[in-house]
């Protein structure tokens, strides 16, 4: 690995726990107060469980770094760089294993694009939704 990749992959591991996580905190907390009764039924649902979901980050296709965020009920507890896990309990499907895989720059605008996500959430997601590829580990 190059100088310069290593400092990618640190400016990375800097984004998504200085940035990407009290984004997600921010948008979770604004969902909470705009739509109480949506969020009440999602916490209600995942309420006291552990979870763990996969993110990797990927540039021009090739992976940069991947990441897996544990979850106590919708709330981050921890994230892991450098390690791809999943592993969500559902109740009728069992464990189910999906990660994200998105590029870059692409999690870069939508970082810069919270007022959107605070403002109208679901047209913001539906947005960036198509640049986001969800797989499952097997």
């Amino acid at each position: 690995m190059e100088d310069k990749d290593v400092l990618n992959v640190n400016d990375l591991d800097l984004l998504i726990k200085e940035k990407l996580i009290p984004f997600r905190e921010r948008i979770i907390d604004s969902l909470a107060k705009k739509h109480p009764h949506i969020f009440s039924m999602i916490d209600a649902f995942i309420s006291g469980k552990k979870n763990q979901v996969g993110l990797q980050v990927v540039e021009d296709g090739e992976t940069v770094r991947e990441y897996t965020f544990y979850l106590e009920g919708i709330r981050i507890s921890k994230v892991e760089p450098g390690a791809l896990s999943s592993e969500i309990h559902h109740p009728l499907l069992g464990v189910v294993k999906p990660y994200g895989v998105i590029e870059r720059t692409v999690l870069a605008k939508m970082l810069n694009d919270e007022q959107s996500f605070i403002d109208e959430p679901f047209s913001t997601i539906a947005r960036f939704l198509p640049n986001i590829t969800i797989k499952f580990l097997l």
